[in-house]
């Protein structure tokens, strides 16, 4: 992937912005998370493309990409976390009850995030991750990553986000354990993002 003097242009929507990248999307997810440090299941190619498949039919969906000409280099996309989640239930050690508790439209997941590896390093990753928070309508975000994903956490804390926990993997997980983390705020963001 050639990354020299191309630029790379911002698109922020739902799911008719990642419909059509449906392939791309999922061949940037298989090179990304294939690769150490992160765990690789065998069968987790075809999962992903399931989840997506699935998280694409949730009204709540919202995605940003990133692309360098007709290639795609970055994407991040999640959800609004239903009312009634078990997520932090399921948690190894209790939380706080104010961070326990959920109503309706209160917490973001951003549930996929990746930036191609010859991308990084360039702004990138914050700019999608700038923009898809920023153009949410919920009071704060959540996230898991893999614990041995030391470069990524490391970033996480330094855009605001903080470790709340640990959360085990189910049958279909893309690992068997997961670090939980939370931005308490998405209001730094918003400043000249529109609103869905």
């Amino acid at each position: 992937m050639m990354s020299d003097a191309v630029s790379v242009s911002y698109a922020v929507g739902r799911a008719d912005l990642v419909s059509p990248l449906i392939d791309r999307v999922c061949t940037l997810y298989d090179e990304v998370f294939s690769a150490p440090p992160f765990f690789w299941r065998d069968d987790e190619s075809q999962l992903h493309r399931d989840r997506l498949g699935r998280l694409l039919r949730d009204e709540s969906f919202g995605a940003a990409t990133a692309s360098a000409g007709v290639e795609l280099v970055g994407f991040a996309y999640g959800f609004t976390v239903p009312a009634t989640t078990t997520r932090w239930a399921g948690l190894r050690e209790p939380v706080a009850p104010a961070v326990a508790m959920e109503w309706p439209g209160r917490t973001f997941l951003l549930f996929d995030f990746a930036v191609h590896p010859s991308w990084r390093g360039r702004g990138v990753g914050r700019h999608l991750h700038d923009l898809l928070l920023g153009s949410r309508a919920e009071e704060r975000a959540t996230l898991t990553v893999q614990p041995t994903a030391e470069d990524t956490k490391r970033l996480y804390r330094r855009w605001g986000w903080r470790q709340v926990g640990q959360i085990d993997g189910d049958a279909t997980a893309a690992a068997p354990v997961f670090d939980v983390f939370l931005r308490d705020s998405l209001v730094d963001l918003r400043a000249g993002q529109p609103m869905p």
